[in-house]
């Protein structure tokens, strides 16, 4: 091969890469624009020991105060196409940058899905820092909608005549740089407990999924059901590979969206809710609400 062929073979190679780089970059932006205005949903099928009549959750999470249409109408509409028998508001409602007045926003969207079906509060980590931020007056008011709100705590309650413990944690099911006696003395170590030991199926809210999936949280518990958020999915989704970046658990996380079998009893499934994360826009990732059947 003479100089001048394989310079231009070299030159050839570099057009080709910049044609692909250029490609690669439109169909982001292209998707950036679908992954901002539509919405998915996800289905999972669940056998949970003690459900006799199946059951409909719907899971709405990590919205960050965004609006979908007109006052979340298209959102409101598909959530109730669905025909729920309950809504799980799964955390981060508030905006990542939230003011006092937001609160107001996280009111009017839960009063949107209590008038579609009973809602079941979590709290996530945004709901966390505005009320040590600003106080917890809002969490009396989302309870006056009607909706339950679970804050380390659980209830057992009634859906088409089944009886299932549903409860609320935003803690680490593991030591997170506590001692043994430390951590059994924990609000974290209580509440898993008391899942753990429900004589009826248990399904924990767990906004971010460190709660259980991390360190030693598998061996350490067996609930039967965990419903995740935070980590938008990896955001960024590469085809074939995944999410590129997690809050919390960083660069190519590994419970990043989808569901998981983190031991012979407990399955987690994690949403990737509905919002980009910070100023990073949501790339081959659509947005989604999760139907969760329970048979």
């Amino acid at each position: 091969m003479t100089f001048a062929k394989g310079k231009k073979i070299a030159a050839r190679s570099t057009e080709i890469l910049a044609a692909l780089l250029a490609l690669l970059l439109i169909a982001a932006g292209i998707s950036a624009f679908v992954c901002s205005r539509v919405i998915k949903v996800t289905q999972y099928d669940v056998e949970l020991d003690g459900i006799t009549n199946p059951v409909k959750l719907v899971v709405v999470s990590d919205i960050h105060g965004k609006v979908f249409g007109d006052d979340n109408e298209p959102l409101c509409e598909l959530v109730a196409a669905q025909e729920p028998d309950a809504i799980v508001l799964l955390g981060d409602l508030f905006p990542s940058d939230f003011q006092e007045a937001d609160a107001a926003y996280v009111l009017h969207l839960t009063e949107q899905m209590q008038s579609i079906a009973p809602v079941y509060f979590a709290m996530g980590n945004h709901e966390k820092s505005y009320t040590a931020r600003y106080g917890d007056t809002w969490i009396d008011a989302i309870k006056d909608t009607g909706a339950t709100v679970f804050d380390e705590t659980c209830l057992d309650l009634e859906l088409r005549g089944n009886t299932i413990r549903f409860g609320g944690s935003m803690g680490h099911g593991y030591l997170f740089g506590r001692t043994e006696e430390q951590f059994e003395a924990s609000s974290d170590y209580k509440i898993l407990t008391e899942m753990q030991e429900s004589p009826y199926p248990a399904i924990l809210l767990a906004h971010w999924p460190d709660t259980v999936a991390l360190s030693d949280g598998p061996q350490r518990w067996k609930i039967d059901l965990v419903l995740c958020g935070h980590t938008h999915g990896g955001v960024v989704r590469v085809p074939g590979i995944g999410g590129v970046y997690a809050p919390l658990q960083g660069w190519w996380p590994k419970y990043d969206y989808g569901e998981f079998r983190l031991n012979a009893q407990m399955r987690m499934i994690i949403t990737s809710g509905l919002s980009g994360h910070g100023q990073v826009p949501r790339i081959f990732n659509l947005p989604e609400i999760c139907v969760i059947n329970l048979h």
